[in-house]
C-alpha cells in the first residue's frame, strides 16, 4: 500500500534502516529502494529528507549510538557508588551490543562513505566521552583526561574483541551468561590493574 508523501518522516526512515539493518544482518541489500519499499513510497520521496543513501546510514550511525548511551544511563541511574556505577555502564555497553549484533557491525565494521554531518559528528565522540568521565569519578578522581583515556582504550579493545568473538561465534563456550560474567569479571580486574598501574 502507497503511503501518503506527508506520512513519510526523518524519524520514520531511520527506524525502517535499523529494522532492516537487523533483519539482514548489517548493511548487505539495505539500500535506498529498500527502506521506500518498506516504507511504502517511492524512493525520490526520501530525498525530500536525505541528500543521499550515504547520509542516511551516518543517522542511522547516530541512532545507534543515541540508543546505546541511553541503555547506559538507564541501567546506571540506580547506582549511587561511582566505582559500581562505571561496573553498570560496562555492564549494560556489553548488554546492548549482544542485543543488537547487527547495529554494533555498522558501528565498528561497515564502511560508510560520504562524511557525517555536524550534528551526527559531535554524537560519534559522546559515547567515548562518558566511558572517560565514569572512568575518572570511579577511580575516585585518580586519573587525568590522559590516562583515562589510555584506560578507557585499552578496557574498550578488550571487550570489543570478547564482543566481535561472541557476535561472530568464536567464543570458546556456547554458554552466553557464562561467556558474559567471565568478560565482566575480566573487565573489573583488568581496571583494577591499570587503576593501580597508574596510582605507581
Amino acid at each position: 500500500m502507497k503511503r501518503a508523501k506527508n506520512d513519510v518522516s526523518k524519524e520514520l526512515i531511520i527506524e525502517t534502516a535499523l529494522r532492516l539493518i537487523e533483519q539482514n544482518k548489517g548493511l548487505k541489500n539495505v539500500n535506498l529502494r529498500g527502506i521506500a519499499k518498506e516504507i511504502g513510497c517511492a524512493h525520490t520521496n526520501l530525498y525530500n529528507y536525505f541528500n543521499s543513501f550515504d547520509e542516511i546510514i551516518w543517522e542511522t550511525l547516530e541512532q545507534i549510538l543515541l540508543k546505546m548511551i541511553d541503555h547506559v544511563e538507564v541501567n546506571v541511574v540506580s547506582t549511587t557508588n561511582d566505582e559500581e556505577k562505571f561496573y553498570a555502564a560496562l555492564e549494560a555497553i556489553l548488554e546492548f551490543s549482544l542485543m543488537h549484533p547487527e547495529w554494533y557491525r555498522i558501528v565498528w565494521f561497515e564502511s560508510i562513505d560520504g562524511t557525517p554531518t555536524a550534528s551526527t559528528a559531535e554524537i560519534l565522540v559522546r559515547p567515548m566521552e562518558g566511558f572517560n568521565n565514569l572512568l575518572i569519578k570511579a577511580s575516585g578522581g585518580m586519573l587525568t583526561e590522559e590516562k583515562a583515556n589510555t584506560v578507557a582504550n585499552i578496557l574498550h579493545s578488550y571487550l570489543h574483541g570478547e564482543v566481535c568473538k561472541m557476535i561472530s561465534d568464536r567464543s570458546p563456550t556456547s554458554c552466553k551468561e557464562e561467556t558474559c560474567v567471565r568478560i565482566l569479571s575480566n573487565l573489573k580486574q583488568l581496571y583494577k590493574l591499570l587503576i593501580k598501574e597508574e596510582d605507581q
